[in-house]
C-alpha cells in the first residue's frame, strides 16, 4: 500500500517517490491545493476500494495522514 500511495503523491505533486517521507506535508512542502488533495482522495479510493468520509479530509496534512487514514477506512475505522 505504502508504495502506491507514495506514488500517487509522487504524481499529483510533480516529484518523485524518494523525496518524500511520513513527515512530508502536502501543501506546505508540496505546494498542492485543496483540489489536489480531493483528486488524491478519489483516486485513493478507487486504487484500494474505500470510501473516505468527508469528515476525514481535515485531518490530511502530512504523508503519514493519508497513510493512516487509508489504513484505518480498511480497517473499517472511520
Amino acid at each position: 500500500m505504502r508504495e502506491k500511495v507514495l506514488a500517487l503523491l509522487a504524481e499529483s505533486a510533480g516529484v518523485s517517490a524518494e523525496e518524500l517521507n511520513d513527515d512530508t506535508r502536502l501543501v506546505a512542502d508540496l505546494g498542492l491545493t485543496s483540489f489536489d488533495l480531493s483528486d488524491i482522495v478519489v483516486a485513493a479510493e478507487e486504487e484500494f476500494g474505500i470510501a473516505i468520509p468527508d469528515s476525514r479530509f481535515p485531518e490530511i496534512q502530512t504523508v503519514a495522514d493519508v497513510l493512516r487514514i487509508i489504513e484505518e477506512v480498511q480497517n473499517g475505522d472511520t
